[in-house]
């Protein structure tokens, strides 16, 4: 079980898996811990899927689960022309969808799906190194 404080209230996890940071006071959006029902942010919980870059944080991305992302999902990502975009598909990995890798295969950008504590580490792993790395992660479907 994960104890955090936050804005003096203290939260209680199960199944959370806490990350280790580089650098607390980085200026990139980081994860900071993930369950099976949030995101921890560093200034933020959230509570749903999220898409994170850097710079850009989307919390209200309309998309109910791995299974359920289309092309069309990832316009406005594809937009932001990153170089590597990271699917954490939940707690399962699951194979990728060749229509998707397919799309964003033909804007030169790649594709990566594992389940989403591998995401998760390996977002905060690639923006560390300065890569252009945006993820959309779920959470569990249970």
């Amino acid at each position: 079980m994960l104890h955090y404080n936050y804005d003096h209230v203290e939260i209680k996890v199960k199944n959370a898996m806490k990350i280790e940071l580089d650098s607390e006071f980085s200026t990139s959006n980081k994860i900071i811990f993930y369950s099976n029902d949030s995101f921890k942010l560093k200034d933020s919980l959230i509570e749903k899927n999220i898409v994170i870059s850097k710079n850009r944080l989307i919390e209200n991305w309309l998309v109910e689960s791995y299974h359920n992302l289309a092309t069309h999902h990832l316009d406005q990502i594809l937009s932001w022309q990153p170089e590597l975009i990271i699917i954490g598909s939940g707690n399962v990995p699951s194979f990728p969808n060749t229509e998707l890798v397919n799309y964003t295969a033909s804007k030169n950008i790649g594709l990566e799906v594992m389940d989403t504590g591998a995401a998760c580490r390996s977002y905060n792993l690639l923006v560390d190194e300065g890569r252009d790395v945006v993820a959309c992660l779920f959470l569990s479907d249970s």
